[in-house]
């Protein structure tokens, strides 16, 4: 499976696409992943990239993974940078999955806002969404911000970060069973965190993008 990732620092954070690439690999789906990040830019920023053009339009990816600003999201602005790069990868007839972040630590009442800018455009345009940013509020209920978040409050520790691979995982798989990840090489296992928290986020993870997938 070969994926294009584009985004900012709640991308290329902990290297999260490689995370991926770890995740389908120990299930037996060998990959090959590429980023074009830049760090605090939205999607209308994207769009006016060459080499974003390029690779949609050259790449020859099995998905492009596209995710927005956190941090002055605006729901108008991501509708329309979403619009356009999901165009650019209908006409490289390559599919589009929208990796949305999470609210920064000390402003978690504004994931609501994003929440429903993402899933209203992927439900209108029938794209597949990857919701961490959910997948970090259902975590939150137990965990400690402190477990999730880097201590700048805005982006992911190395376990949120993981969280997010996750979910983006389960988002392009379509997979609908929880893995066991002591079953596999879990790159959150070999990062040293607990198995069982491990096994609890592909819970939250496989969960949660069943309720936003159908």
């Amino acid at each position: 499976m070969k994926i294009l990732f584009v985004g900012n620092s709640h991308t290329y954070f902990h290297d999260m696409p490689a995370t991926v690439l770890q995740l389908l690999e120990a299930t037996g789906v060998k990959s090959h992943v590429t980023m074009v990040t830049s760090g605090g830019k939205n999607l209308v920023y994207q769009v006016k990239r060459h080499d974003v053009a390029f690779n949609i339009a050259h790449g020859k990816y099995d998905w492009i993974v596209l995710q927005d600003q956190a941090v002055g999201f605006s729901p108008a602005s991501f509708a329309e940078g979403a619009a356009q790069l999901k165009a650019m990868a209908d006409k490289a007839s390559v599919p589009v999955c929208f990796y949305m972040p999470w609210a920064h630590r000390d402003h978690r009442a504004e994931q609501p806002r994003m929440t429903d800018a993402y899933e209203r455009f992927c439900r209108a345009n029938s794209c597949p969404l990857a919701p961490a940013g959910e997948v970090f509020s259902r975590l939150l209920l137990t965990e400690s911000p402190d477990a999730l978040y880097h201590t700048d409050g805005n982006h992911a520790s190395p376990l949120g970060s993981y969280a997010a691979a996750v979910t983006v995982f389960y988002a392009i798989t379509g997979r609908r069973r929880i893995l066991n990840p002591e079953s596999i090489a879990d790159p959150g296992i070999a990062a040293g965190f607990p198995a069982a928290l491990c096994a609890k986020i592909h819970a939250e993870a496989c969960r949660t993008t069943r309720i936003f997938n159908g």
